[in-house]
């Protein structure tokens, strides 16, 4: 990456991948996903943005996000900021980063969560895509208030110090429970699609490698919806932000 101003990424249904880009788009930098790489070279410096976005999984961090900043250098004098994409309490996840970037002699200097339509369809019948896309346009407006406060350096964070860590543990099993169903046509969309590499197709069937990172894209973005997780999803609906398409996370 040439720039020392960016974004970083982490997006299961795209919802995150959503709020970045138009982020991206307003503030002007550049965009880079978590799972692709950690930069060779240390970003930011005064004067220079360095963003993250990403979901909040019962108020923490994902993994990936978690492991990727530890592994990260930035530049002193950095303007750090943190927008969490959430269904309901995010404000931990705030906390979370804000905490982990403390122990790297860094400060958040923005950080926020954004209500999003909800996805996470193991525990609910998710947002109607079609229905969410008139509320993306008032979501719209918020991230442009959230970039116009970046743009001039503002700073504050909306933290909480909570989580559901009781929740999130060893969720890297989660994935016992997916199975594919005759529907499935081997298309491997969900191989491709999953940001970390937890699905291996074997005999055109998906095989759930156990580090998955409960990010949902895989029973999401299946075209034949012939994954489910047990009998909880088989009558739920399925979202994925309608203005995302699957290339876009793949």
């Amino acid at each position: 990456m040439d720039s020392k101003s960016c974004i970083f990424w982490f997006s299961g249904t795209g919802n995150s991948l959503y709020a970045a880009k138009k982020l991206g788009t307003e503030l002007d930098v550049t965009l880079e996903r978590i799972t692709d790489r950690v930069p060779a070279v240390p970003i930011g410096g005064k004067g220079e943005k360095v963003g993250f976005v990403f979901p909040s999984y019962y108020c923490n961090l994902p993994r990936a996000v978690s492991a990727f900043i530890k592994k990260l250098e930035i530049l002193p004098e950095t303007y750090i900021f943190a927008i969490v994409t959430m269904g309901g309490v995010g404000q931990g996840s705030v906390h979370g980063i804000k905490k982990l970037l403390k122990t790297k002699g860094h400060q958040l200097s923005y950080g926020r969560g954004i209500l999003m339509p909800a996805n996470y369809v193991l525990n609910y019948d998710p947002a109607d895509p079609v229905k969410s896309d008139s509320k993306l346009n008032k979501i719209d407006s918020l991230l442009s208030s959230i970039a116009a406060d970046i743009r001039t350096d503002k700073e504050t964070v909306r933290a909480l110090p909570v989580t559901a860590g009781n929740l999130y543990k060893n969720i890297e099993n989660l994935d016992e429970g997916f199975v594919a169903n005759d529907d499935c046509t081997g298309c491997g969309i969900c191989e491709k699609i999953c940001p970390v590499s937890n699905i291996k197709m074997e005999e055109s069937k998906p095989h759930w490698l156990r580090h998955c990172e409960r990010c949902m894209a895989c029973i999401s973005w299946c075209p034949e919806k012939a994954i489910d997780y047990g009998n909880k999803t088989k009558n739920r609906k399925r979202y994925r932000n309608p203005r995302i398409n699957v290339n876009e996370l793949i």
